[in-house]
């Protein structure tokens, strides 16, 4: 897989991504949404970002705004070859630095990254 330097960054990410706006099970992100995750949708998503792995794609990509997205990647992250892995997530703009940082740090707690 071909790859190239990411901006100004020494990250080394491939010229694909592994993008998760359609992992989700549910464009809902509540316990209800969560505990409605099927195995099958849960193991396709697996097996997707496994292979997409395997093929040297190294940027996986999700947003709090794709639903289940950013819990169902997080139920196997810790699973997977941290490095040379790049996660990128996205979250809408907040009012205050303060709620900016809790909703990065509520993200990082759902994938399981620090």
């Amino acid at each position: 897989m071909p790859k190239r330097r990411f901006g100004k960054t020494e990250l080394n990410m491939s010229v694909l991504t592994c993008g998760g706006m359609r992992y989700q099970q549910s464009w809902q992100d509540d316990e209800a949404a969560r505990q409605s995750v099927t195995e099958e949708n849960q193991k396709n998503l697996e097996a997707t970002v496994r292979y997409a792995l395997e093929l040297g794609i190294n940027h996986i990509e999700t947003a709090r705004g794709y639903g289940t997205s950013e819990y169902q990647l997080g139920k196997f992250m810790p699973a997977l070859p941290r490095d040379p892995m790049i996660v990128q997530t996205k979250i809408t703009p907040r009012e205050t630095s303060a709620e900016f940082l809790e909703a990065f740090e509520l993200s990082l707690a759902t994938l399981h990254l620090d």
